[in-house]
């Protein structure tokens, strides 16, 4: 008996040895000398669908080569892709958010804006459910077809963008019919007006009129009711709500009803623009998530997501705000929070950037400094001549990237 339990524990600890010494040559693999190995490596995973694995590979070349300018956002990328093809659109989307403030003027940029909106595409709901997917999808498509109009994920977002829209609209068309059995009509109006002016075109308009016209009817709004409802029985003959509306018609119509407004203009079917262009004076096309007039001060507030896109020069921030005169003139820009600005090549990082319209300049301040092939070039202010691409560095000093 004693015999068999000393084979036991030998054969134990051989085990035991086998498994610290392999654990320990996993430990101690020698570090590779060219992150193509490691890239090449992951990608095989990657087109595999061995995505667990494949970020696990992706990340050891992270830590191995974290200032490759190549291979390490080749990598972040990668990353981000393994989690939406794992279905942590989440996961996935803060990855590739994280992407973009990192590598604000990469070339893949057009497909990481894309991807973020398929991020939250993925997670929109029902026209019954909360729409805030939607809404966010919806914004970054819009922001892919605006900032990348020749590329070929303008014309993917440009599909998701009809069914986002349709969708939202599809979602005030519910609460409107919650609101029309609850004969709460002024609420029915207002969400009935909503998706005509906001989602024109957007497949749900014939119902949209015909909520609006019964709303007004109901309210004994008959003037202004008789113009939608003209417009469903003119514009959608086919619809089923067709033949409702145009019995209601007929009826105020008998009543001798004269319509408030012309029937054949619009009822307020203008699109909302999210992406918009700031006077012709402006050398820059501003596009953000937010808008906001600040009348005291004469100037609009930009916020989530800034682009300022100029002929030679880009800007990305968090925030921007755009001064006008009297006649609505600009006469300053000021840009904050994590600005990146590019132009002919080269990238400049700070967190507040001013253009002057009269000197034709980006002052560049706060942490101020510009990319070198693996240095930072810092100063405690970069002035970026607009007119000339001059670039003045004031009070220059120079420092490796891996001592961040």
């Amino acid at each position: 008996m004693k015999n068999k339990y000393f084979q036991v524990i030998v054969v134990l600890l051989i085990v035991i040895l086998l498994m610290i010494g392999c654990g320990g040559k996993k430990k101690n693999q020698p570090v590779p000398k060219d992150p193509a190995v490691l890239y090449d490596q992951g990608t095989v995973l990657f087109n595999n669908g061995k995505y667990k694995e494949a970020i696990e590979v992706f990340t050891r070349l992270k830590e191995y080569f974290p200032s490759d300018e190549f291979y390490a956002p080749k990598a972040d990328l990668r990353i981000a892709d393994c989690f939406f093809f794992r279905k942590e659109y989440p996961e996935a989307g803060i990855r590739y958010l994280e992407f973009k403030k990192q590598y604000p003027f990469h070339p893949d940029l057009p497909y990481v804006e894309y991807q973020v909106g398929l991020c939250h595409y993925r997670q929109v709901l029902s026209k019954d459910r909360d729409q805030k997917a939607t809404e966010k999808a919806l914004t970054a498509f819009q922001n892919v077809v605006a900032n990348y109009p020749d590329s070929i994920f303008a014309q993917k977002a440009q599909e998701k963008i009809v069914f986002c829209r349709r969708r939202l609209a599809e979602n005030d068309l519910y609460v409107a019919h919650f609101y029309l059995r609850k004969r709460k009509y002024s609420a029915v109006e207002k969400r009935a007006s909503s998706v005509l002016e906001k989602y024109p075109a957007s497949g749900v308009d014939d119902q949209a009129l015909y909520y609006l016209g019964f709303a007004l009817h109901k309210q004994e709004k008959d003037a202004e009711a008789l113009t939608p409802l003209t417009l469903l029985v003119e514009d959608y003959p086919h619809s089923p709500y067709a033949k409702p509306g145009e019995r209601l018609l007929a009826s105020l119509k008998e009543q001798g009803v004269v319509a408030a407004s012309p029937v054949g203009e619009e009822v307020v079917m203008r699109e909302s623009m999210p992406l918009e262009e700031v006077g012709k004076s402006l050398p820059f096309r501003i596009t953000a998530q937010n808008k906001q007039d600040i009348l005291e001060k004469n100037a609009i507030l930009y916020t989530g997501d800034v682009i300022a896109l100029g002929e030679e020069t880009r800007i990305r921030s968090d925030s921007l705000l755009l001064t006008r005169d009297a006649d609505n003139v600009p006469i300053e820009m000021v840009v904050r929070d994590q600005v990146a600005v590019s132009r002919e090549g080269d990238e400049f990082f700070c967190t507040t950037a001013v253009w002057s319209p009269t000197q034709k300049t980006l002052v560049m301040t706060g942490d101020a400094k510009k990319r070198g092939i693996g240095v930072w070039i810092r100063g405690d202010e970069i002035i970026l001549h607009l007119d000339t691409g001059k670039v003045e560095i004031k009070g220059e000093r120079i420092e490796d990237m891996l001592e961040e």
